[in-house]
C-alpha cells in the first residue's frame, strides 16, 4: 500500500513538472515572437507616412497626397485594405432625437476578437465584418485602449465601422474614456508591452503615435465625452451633483475636454472647470454610483433624479465600472454596460430597440430589462 503510494505520487510530481516545463517553454517562445503591429499614419501637408512594425523591423513610407480625398492602402504583412482620408475628422452633434434603436458596449481595453463576437451575434455587423445594422445607432462608450493587446486592430475597425454606418444613416458614438485620455496625455501605465516595444522599435514614445498629426491622433480629438439620445445620456463614467453648478451644455463640456486634452497638469491643475472635468469626480472617472466605490462620494438618489431632470433626460448608461451583468438600479435611471469585455471571456452589451431594453450576449441571449412605471 505505501508502494503504491509513493508511485502515485511520484506520477504526480512527474505530470506537475512536465506541466510546468512546458508552460515555461511556451511562455519563452511567446516572449520571443517577432513582433508585427501597426499600421501608424501621420499627415503632413503633400504626405501621409505610414510607420509599422514587420517582424520587429521598423517600416516607414509615404505616400503622396494631391487634393484632397480617400486613399486606400495595404501592407504586407497585414489583413485587408485600410482606408484613410486626407480631410479632416468632422465633430459631429452630441444630441439626436427620434433614434428607434441602439447597441451599447463599453471598456474593450484592446479585446478586438470579444467585441467582433458580441457584435457579430447580435447582428450589427455581417460575417465579412461590415455594418448590417441600418439606421442604428453603435455607441462605444470609451476605454477601447490599454490592457489588451490588439488596440491597434479595434481602432481601424471602429473607424472603417463609423464611415459604414454613416451610409446607411447610421452612426457610431466612439466616446472617450479615461484610458483614451491617459494613452493621449502619456499615462502609460496600463499599456501592454506589445506597444512599448512598439514605440521603442519606432524611437518615439507611446504617446507621440497618437499625436494631433496623426491619423488616430486627430480622429480621437473630435470625439464627444457626453451624448444624449433620446432622453438618455451616455457618459463613460458617470455625472456627479456638481454638474448643476456649471453650464451642463453637452457642447460645451465637450469642448472644454477635447480643446484641453494637451493641455500643461498646471493648467487642467488650477483650472476649476477643467480640474473638476478631468478629476476623480469628472465624467471620465466618476465611480460614485456605487457603495463600494474608494475614489468618489456616493450620490444620492434624490440628487441623481434631480441632476438627470435638469439635463433632460431620465436615464444615464454608463461603463467604467465592471458589474457581473446589466442590473439598473437608481429606480432604473442608471444603467452599467461594463461587464467584463475586458477579461476577453466575458462581456454584455445593452440593446434598445421597439421602446424596449435587453441585455444581450454575444451567443444571441437576450433578455429584457424591466422598467417599472413610476
Amino acid at each position: 500500500m505505501q508502494i503504491k503510494k509513493i508511485l502515485i505520487l511520484t506520477l504526480f510530481v512527474f505530470i506537475f513538472l512536465s506541466c510546468f516545463a512546458q508552460e515555461i517553454q511556451f511562455n519563452k517562445a511567446d516572449s520571443t515572437a517577432k513582433l508585427t503591429e501597426g499600421p501608424y499614419v501621420f499627415w503632413g501637408n503633400e504626405t501621409a507616412t505610414i510607420k509599422y512594425i514587420l517582424d520587429d523591423n521598423f517600416v516607414s513610407q509615404d505616400i503622396t497626397v494631391r487634393g484632397e480625398g480617400q486613399f486606400t492602402f495595404n501592407l504586407e504583412g497585414f489583413d485587408g485594405d485600410y482606408e484613410i482620408s486626407s480631410y479632416p475628422p468632422k465633430i459631429n452633434p452630441s444630441t439626436y432625437s427620434d433614434i428607434s434603436k441602439f447597441f451599447v458596449i463599453s471598456d474593450i481595453h484592446g479585446q478586438y476578437d470579444r467585441m467582433i463576437e458580441i457584435l457579430k451575434g447580435n447582428r450589427i455587423i455581417d460575417a465579412n465584418l461590415d455594418w448590417a445594422w441600418g439606421e442604428g445607432h453603435l455607441i462605444i462608450l470609451g476605454d477601447v485602449f490599454d490592457r489588451g493587446d490588439k488596440v491597434t486592430e479595434c481602432l481601424w475597425f471602429i473607424q472603417k465601422l463609423e464611415m459604414q454606418a454613416e451610409n446607411w444613416k447610421g452612426k457610431v458614438h466612439y466616446l472617450l474614456g479615461n484610458h483614451e485620455i491617459m494613452v493621449l496625455q502619456g499615462d502609460d501605465r496600463y499599456v501592454a508591452d506589445k506597444y512599448k516595444k512598439t514605440a521603442e522599435l519606432m524611437q518615439s514614445s507611446h504617446k507621440d503615435l497618437y499625436a494631433p498629426n496623426s491619423e488616430f491622433g486627430r480622429w480621437l480629438r473630435t470625439k464627444h465625452t457626453i451624448i444624449k439620445l433620446n432622453d438618455v445620456l451616455f457618459v463613460h463614467a458617470g455625472i456627479h451633483p456638481r454638474f448643476s453648478y456649471y453650464d451642463y451644455n453637452f457642447q460645451a463640456i465637450n469642448n472644454s475636454i477635447r480643446s484641453n486634452i494637451d493641455a500643461s497638469k498646471d493648467k487642467i491643475k488650477y483650472n476649476e472647470l477643467l480640474n473638476f472635468l478631468f478629476g476623480s469626480d469628472g465624467p471620465l472617472w466618476y465611480r460614485g454610483y456605487f457603495e463600494d466605490t474608494k475614489t468618489s462620494s456616493q450620490i444620492k438618489q434624490d440628487q441623481l433624479i434631480a441632476l438627470l431632470d435638469q439635463m433632460g433626460v431620465n436615464k444615464v448608461v454608463i461603463g467604467h465600472t465592471t458589474q457581473d451583468f446589466i442590473n439598473p438600479f437608481f429606480k432604473d435611471s442608471v444603467i452599467p454596460v461594463d461587464t467584463g469585455i475586458k477579461t476577453g471571456k466575458k462581456g454584455e452589451a445593452l440593446l434598445f430597440e421597439n421602446r424596449i431594453y435587453y441585455r444581450v450576449k454575444a451567443n444571441s441571449y437576450k433578455e429584457q430589462l424591466i422598467f417599472p412605471i413610476e
